[in-house]
């Protein structure tokens, strides 16, 4: 794995974090512990959670932040890794959304995150959603209460719009600090269609060619959630699908595919890409999921993309993007970086 300091920070982080939105849900304990080790095995050492992750179910809790405080305790972890975690985000049975951004929400996730996980420091905190009726002075203002009390190192900013990130980091260099830190918003080499997004959530912010732009001309890191589309490339390629010039020829067996999965990402960009995959696919002899995300760290700002695995097989195919180098030139000729949007192919 290869590994990079986060600009303006001292954290020396591994370019592919791990995600660990399905521990305690979707993989067991036991399941979830063999990923961990077998992801600092391979060299990983950026770690992400969330206080909300699992409590959309309900009694779970957040079982994501207590599966991850159990692993670090159990293999004297902790100076081992850097832990993210999130706080701010709405709950669950609140159906209107209600924003939670606010000193005393934030504080009360934070605590509850620190508990859990056995820290006394949070490496890099995230506020997990925005509420757009308070000003970028005041959300920062809070986050660096937090940082002077010595309960976060550095903090960033997840689903928010890029006006608010101009708003916010033209706030901080005002008193001289150097951020955001980072930014976290959803984005994959997939182009999602308007409107589709596999989930619907309404607050998630997907990254724009705006904010792309705001990313190359401030330099501030982003480190990408769903950054594989979940799996869509090469779910493609073990569908057989065939393309030619951005169309399929061959649906070979594209009905396996989820249709939530091809109303949100089949279009004509995104068959090209899928083409340009294989034929680099056919080169390098790396997978399609593994190309997909190096596709990400090679941008002109550092990304660190965050995904998931639910096992050792998956795990391989995204370590191996940070263990690898493709010249940014292969992917930006091919005009990936444009964030158009093409016709829908539903089929």
């Amino acid at each position: 794995m290869q590994y990079r300091i986060l600009k303006d920070t001292d954290l020396q982080l591994s370019n592919i974090c791990l995600g660990t939105a399905s521990f305690g849900e979707k993989l067991s304990k036991e399941e979830s512990f063999e990923i961990l080790d077998e992801y600092v095995r391979r060299g990983g050492n950026f770690i992400d959670t969330a206080n909300i992750y699992c409590r959309w179910v309900p009694g779970l809790e957040n079982c994501s932040e207590k599966i991850l405080g159990e692993w670090l305790r159990s293999r004297g972890a902790y100076k081992d890794v850097v832990i993210a975690t999130k706080g701010g985000h709405y709950l669950f049975d609140t159906p209107d959304r209600i924003p939670r951004v606010n000193e005393t929400e934030i504080r009360k996730d934070l605590e509850e995150s620190l508990l859990t996980m056995g820290l006394d420091v949070i490496d890099f905190y995230w506020l997990h959603r925005d509420d757009e009726t308070k000003s970028a002075e005041e959300i920062i203002d809070i986050l660096e209460g937090l940082r002077r009390e010595g309960k976060i190192r550095y903090y960033g900013l997840s689903n928010y719009r890029t006006e608010r990130l101009e708003k916010a980091e033209t706030y901080m260099r005002s008193k001289g600090l150097p951020g955001p830190y980072a930014v976290s918003n959803q984005w994959s080499m997939a182009s999602i269609n308007p409107g589709k997004n596999t989930n619907p959530d309404p607050t998630l912010v997907e990254l724009t060619e705006e904010e792309y732009r705001w990313h190359c001309a401030a330099q501030i890191p982003s480190v990408p959630f769903s950054s594989t589309a979940m799996g869509f490339f090469e779910k493609l390629n073990k569908a057989c699908v065939e393309v030619k010039d951005g169309r399929i020829i061959s649906g070979g067996n594209i009905e396996n595919i989820a249709l939530s999965l091809r109303e949100a990402y089949l279009n004509e960009e995104n068959l090209r890409k899928y083409e340009f995959l294989l034929n680099l696919k056919e080169e390098t002899g790396y997978s399609l999921q593994t190309l997909s995300v190096a596709y990400l760290i090679s941008s002109p700002f550092q990304v660190f993309p965050v995904t998931g695995a639910r096992n050792t097989e998956q795990l391989e195919d995204i370590v191996r993007a940070g263990e690898i180098y493709i010249e940014p030139e292969r992917f930006r000729l091919n005009g990936y970086d444009s964030g158009k949007r093409s016709e829908n192919i539903i089929r």
